[in-house]
C-alpha cells in the first residue's frame, strides 16, 4: 500500500479574513461589497460629464446599483446582476472604462452568483 501521509492539521480560533479553498472564496462579505461599491462609485465619477449615449439612463442605473449595494443583505442578487448587465450594455464597450468594467464584473460574479 505504500507510505501514507499521517500529518494532522489542527486549526483553532477565529478567522475574519478571506479564506480560499479549491477556488471558492469566503470571508468578510462586507469588505467585498464595500470594495465593489468603491469601484461602482469610481465608475460613476468617471462616467459623469462624458458625452455617452443614454448618459442619463447610465448614471441613474449606476446610482440604483450603488443603492442596492448599500442595502447590504436586502439587495437582490438577480437585481444587482441585471443592473450591472444594463450598465455594461449602455457603456457599449467604451475602451476607457474596460479595466474598471472587468474588475466590477469579477466582483459582481463572485458576490452575487
Amino acid at each position: 500500500m505504500g507510505h501514507r501521509i499521517t500529518n494532522k492539521v489542527s486549526i483553532g480560533g477565529d478567522n475574519s479574513g478571506r479564506i480560499t479553498q479549491t477556488g471558492i472564496e469566503g470571508g468578510d462579505a462586507d469588505a467585498t461589497v464595500s470594495s465593489l461599491l468603491e469601484l461602482i462609485e469610481r465608475l460613476t465619477t468617471e462616467v459623469r460629464g462624458k458625452d455617452l449615449a443614454k448618459q442619463e439612463v447610465l448614471e441613474d442605473t449606476l446610482t440604483d446599483l450603488a443603492g442596492d449595494l448599500r442595502a447590504g443583505d436586502a439587495a437582490e442578487p438577480a437585481v444587482v446582476r441585471s443592473r450591472w448587465e444594463k450598465v455594461k450594455g449602455l457603456l457599449g464597450g467604451a475602451v476607457q472604462f474596460s479595466e474598471l468594467v472587468a474588475k466590477i464584473s469579477d466582483q459582481v460574479q463572485k458576490i452575487f452568483s
